[in-house]
């Protein structure tokens, strides 16, 4: 009887193992599609899908996952609860989940799906960015432990750096072009240059509200013909910085007209240079050329694609994918800019 068992356990799990099912799409084709500006302007953001956990994998359990699924029931899934920001590094998709403390980790093109949770011993709190450094590895800002914690793009935790200058780190991103990270402090209204991951070097602003001045500074991205980009929140406004920490552009104030902000949460730049401005109160994304000058937005309240919750997160990867995580909608929606020559 035990031996029968057995077989019929080695034949069950033989059986599953070999007739896997092929995968859904992850970002189904969307047919007409979504498009922004509407016609008959010419499109040049193009919604794509939406992420929110790990069952947007659409992966199937097989072998002996597949056995303990049929046995003991399915696994709970891993879902976004208040995800906060986005890094993108190839087809792996890093999602900092200020609700549940941790970084989900979707693997896009294998289908897999793991958490980052930290150091056993100092384990995330409060992840609010993150970034990828010098292409290898992950920077996590955790706002909570005034610490940056750095990963392995396959999630091992390598370090934990703190800083005396850094009590209120917010935000960080790689300077590609100086091989430097940068990481901003809301509490010392400055954005520090660190190289290496070791000592903090040049400091970038002081609090005020005169250019190269921050106030209450909540996000910033580098960009390698653009310049440094702070989005300076309670200046109501985004200041350019060149290589020398200058500042050469400087556009924004408060209001509810087309090109003003109320809550400026985060920035991002394509491919062409255009820099993306997430507004968490108004619920959109304002796009401007380099010179600040607005040129469409996207995006107003609601659950719906395109629309948004609070959203607190914005990144465009190397295939002009802008991701931004939709905090309160629980989700991760995926857009597609769409340059001049585009066909689409």
């Amino acid at each position: 009887m035990i031996a029968a068992r057995a077989t019929l356990m080695l034949v069950t799990v033989a059986t599953v193992g070999g007739c896997r099912s092929t995968p859904v799409v992850i970002f189904p084709e969307i047919s007409p599609p979504i498009v922004w500006p509407k016609p008959p302007d010419r499109p040049r953001i193009r919604y794509v899908g939406e992420l929110r956990g790990e069952a947007s994998l659409g992966a199937k359990p097989s072998g002996w996952d597949a056995l303990r699924a049929a046995i003991a029931g399915p696994r709970p899934l891993g879902i976004f609860s208040r995800p906060a920001a986005v890094a993108v590094a190839g087809e792996r998709v890093f999602v900092a989940d200020t609700g549940l403390a941790l970084v989900h980790v979707l693997d896009l093109a294998n289908r897999r799906y793991l958490v980052i949770s930290g150091s056993p011993t100092d384990p995330l709190r409060v992840p609010i960015d993150l970034t990828i450094a010098d292409g290898d590895q992950l920077v996590v800002v955790d706002r909570g432990r005034a610490a940056i914690d750095v990963f392995d793009l396959d999630g091992t935790w390598r370090a934990t750096k703190r800083w005396p200058e850094l009590s209120a780190p917010v935000a960080a991103t790689w300077d590609q072009t100086r091989q430097v990270l940068w990481l901003l402090d809301v509490a010392a209204h400055a954005c520090f240059a660190c190289e290496g991951l070791q000592q903090l070097g040049q400091r970038m602003g002081e609090r005020g509200g005169a250019p190269g001045q921050f106030n209450f500074p909540a996000a910033v991205t580098a960009h390698p013909t653009v310049g440094l980009v702070v989005a300076d929140a309670m200046n109501f406004r985004v200041q350019v910085f060149d290589g020398a920490g200058r500042p050469t552009v400087v556009f924004g104030q408060k209001g509810d007209a087309a090109g003003d902000f109320a809550r400026p949460r985060d920035v991002a730049v394509d491919s062409e240079g255009h820099i993306y401005v997430l507004d968490n109160q108004f619920e959109n994304v304002q796009i401007f050329d380099r010179d600040g000058h607005l040129l469409m937005a996207l995006g107003q309240a609601g659950q719906g694609p395109g629309q948004f919750s609070l959203p607190s997160g914005i990144t465009i990867d190397d295939q002009d994918r802008i991701w931004i995580a939709d905090s309160q909608n629980r989700r991760v929606q995926v857009f597609q800019y769409l340059p001049e020559d585009a066909s689409w």
